[in-house]
């Protein structure tokens, strides 16, 4: 049997909003896998000590609690156990041999994934919803990683965990927390959509899409300068103790929707007034409209800052087609590297703030893509760049349009809401595609109430057609 049961039924409520049902630990079926190890790259390496990935996905089950126990999570546990089959190093951990050697992700037979089932009486309907929310109701949802331990002088570091929440006769939610190391949104997106594919066929799919396949292969990603060397040199100066994650804020989370017609007008007004922009995306549009209204709220509420005080933007490019040899869209792990734009406060708070947005992000993005060949040589820079910034005026970007997470099916429905919850700690912004329509695009943000009121009118205001 590979699913050790690690805590019987109906534990202890570990808070007032979740109580637990059963904890679990699962591994892929036994003797599939053997012993495997993966050299961190010069992208994963870049990741070591940053913050967990933290995602919830809402689907709507109206089913009672005996249902869940009795059918559900057995079906649930089978499943991930044939996804982590393929996706093996979320089952693993993250390996720091002795005397400072060089750290992997590392898995043997036996490892295995934190499965916690629990149930919550916070009302489904209000959670899943765009309005305003306490992000506080989110974050017992999300499981924490289990701590680091040390084994024979090495340290051993658990990459992913889960947690499946019951809301009775309501709703479900899967919660994921990864460490960024062992993966980006890419293959972390492929991963739940694997495992959902296999939990609604109830099997392996016959033949795997090579879309869906990891592909493994570390050797293709060439490091002539070392990078990743230089990546570690730097951060083994501070010893791994595993990520302390910050306790919860009183923050608000809420998410607005751009519509396609208005993703195209504000295209619109920045091709006029920007006629030799060459990249003006939906990405461009919704990014830099966003930042552009975060700024000028946190002005409303009487934030002091001088005009001269320097905002930035960051946000990441999947580089997997523009390395040399390019690396298929299923390679796993890290590849994106780091954009940072810059403007001054004013700039940005001025009505023409929009418009500055999108020329630097715009041109960013062209310039980068303009000189794909030198992908490599600008990840350390750009990475340099960023740890010298004020990261209190600094605004990220979580998850992606093309992910396409709406289209997940576990056979439950449609999934009615993903919310990024890391972004409560990170102050990023998350952005999916509509889940009505692909081409909107839902932000989400987390916010003291204040500045999400003053965010909230700004954004509307903006939009507002003029006859």
């Amino acid at each position: 049997m590979w699913v050790s049961l690690a805590l019987d039924c109906y534990m202890a409520s570990y808070d007032d909003m979740v109580n637990v049902l059963e904890e679990s630990r699962v591994s892929p079926p036994p003797s599939t896998i053997g012993e495997k190890s993966l050299p961190l790259t010069l992208f994963d390496m870049a990741w070591l000590h940053f913050h967990h990935v933290q995602s919830l996905f809402f689907y709507k089950f109206p089913q009672p609690n005996p249902h869940f126990v009795e059918i559900t999570i057995p079906s649930l546990k089978h499943s991930l156990s044939l996804a982590l089959k393929h996706f093996y190093p979320f089952a693993g951990n993250l390996l720091f041999p002795p005397n400072l050697g060089n750290p992997e992700i590392h898995y043997e037979d036996g490892d295995s994934v934190l499965l916690i089932f629990a149930e919550s009486k916070t009302d489904f309907d209000y959670l899943i919803k765009n309005h305003q929310r306490k992000v506080s109701h989110f974050h017992p949802l999300i499981p924490q990683l289990p701590p680091v331990c040390e084994k024979r002088d090495t340290l051993l570091a658990p990459v992913f965990a889960i947690q499946v929440t019951l809301f009775p006769n309501s709703g479900i939610s899967f919660g994921f927390t990864m460490d960024h190391v062992v993966a980006d949104g890419n293959s972390l997106i492929r991963f739940v959509r694997l495992w959902a594919t296999i939990h609604k066929l109830q099997r392996e799919p016959s033949i795997l899409d090579n879309a869906i396949r990891p592909f493994y292969d570390r050797t293709m990603v060439n490091d002539p300068n070392n990078i990743a060397s230089n990546f570690w040199q730097h951060r083994q100066k501070t010893k791994f103790k595993g990520y302390q994650p910050s306790p919860p804020t009183n923050n608000i989370l809420a998410t607005f929707l751009l519509s396609e017609a208005d993703i195209q007008r504000l295209k619109n007004k920045v091709l006029v007034q920007c006629p030799t922009l060459l990249h003006v995306s939906s990405f461009t549009i919704t990014c830099s409209y966003t930042w552009a209204c975060m700024i000028r709220a946190r002005a409303w509420v009487g934030e002091e800052v001088s005009e001269n005080e320097l905002e930035h933007f960051i946000f990441l490019a999947d580089c997997r087609a523009y390395l040399d040899p390019p690396l298929p869209e299923n390679y796993f792990g890290n590849c994106v590297v780091p954009f940072l734009v810059t403007a001054k406060s004013m700039q940005l708070i001025d009505e023409g703030g929009f418009i500055v947005a999108a020329n630097l992000i715009g041109g960013a993005i062209h310039e980068k893509i303009g000189r794909k060949k030198e992908v490599c040589e600008s990840l350390e820079r750009e990475w340099r760049n960023i740890s010298s910034i004020n990261l209190e005026r600094a605004v990220g970007v979580a998850g992606s349009p093309r992910f396409a997470v709406y289209d997940i099916d576990f056979g439950l429905g449609q999934l009615q809401k993903r919310e990024v919850i890391s972004i409560d700690e990170t102050g990023s912004i998350s952005l999916n595609e509509g889940k009505d329509n692909k081409r909107h695009i839902e932000v989400g943000l987390s916010f003291p109430k204040i500045k999400m009121d003053a965010f909230a009118s700004i954004f509307a205001n903006g939009l507002i057609v003029d006859d």
